[in-house]
């Protein structure tokens, strides 16, 4: 899975001389959080909904309402953007993509090829490709199996294995580990309605299933 697959190649941009004002009605007729800057073609920053209320003024100001009015309708987006802005190339793979935003805490990075802004990546792009790595939007059964203790690395293919001896179809499955949990779980959905054989031999083989 690469960026160049799930990014938004329509992509709302601002000038950094556009009005901080002018900037928010366009976040907001576009139902968006952020604006990458671009000048000259260029990725210049990024700005959004948080840093653009950071830069106005406080309300517990001295200035007079008229003298408030007068200094936001002045400030330019260049006023609230970040420069340093964290990016990807559209051969990036969203794994790592959405390892880079996690890791810095952004919910979305700026696509750039040859220093020209080509598309954008959001935390809800990741979200849709999750889901359908989990198969969430199918119906089946899902099995969340639970290790036991001399389950090791062989754990995903015996039941792999366990499963297709029953000619159960697995439509995913995948090691999670939770934080509260001393051991990974292994997370498999089929696409089939039923699993008894299957929940059956994995218990006996001494896992703990449970099944939604």
């Amino acid at each position: 899975m690469y960026v160049r697959d799930y990014m938004n190649q329509n992509v709302v941009t601002v000038p950094p001389d556009m009005l901080i004002h002018d900037a928010q009605q366009l976040m907001k007729q576009n139902k968006i959080r952020r604006l990458p800057v671009v000048e000259n073609g260029k990725l210049v920053g990024i700005v959004t909904q948080t840093s653009l209320r950071e830069v106005a003024p406080s309300q517990a100001t001295s200035l007079s309402v008229w003298e408030l009015n007068y200094i936001l309708a002045k400030m330019k987006v260049s006023d609230a953007m970040t420069r340093n802005v964290i990016t990807v190339t559209p051969d990036t793979t969203l794994e790592d993509a959405a390892l880079l935003g996690y890791r810095h805490g952004v919910g979305a990075l700026p696509v750039v090829e040859g220093g020209r802004l080509v598309g954008i990546v959001t935390e809800t792009d990741t979200f849709r490709v999750l889901l359908e790595v989990l198969g969430t939007r199918n119906t089946g059964i899902r099995l969340q199996i639970h290790q036991h203790e001399t389950a090791k690395e062989q754990m995903i293919s015996e039941i792999a294995a366990a499963i297709a001896k029953h000619g159960y179809p697995i439509q995913s499955i995948f090691k999670v580990q939770a934080p509260a949990r001393p051991h990974p779980d292994v997370i498999v959905r089929l696409t089939s309605r039923e699993a008894d054989a299957a929940v059956e031999e994995l218990t006996a083989l001494g896992y703990k299933v449970e099944v939604t």
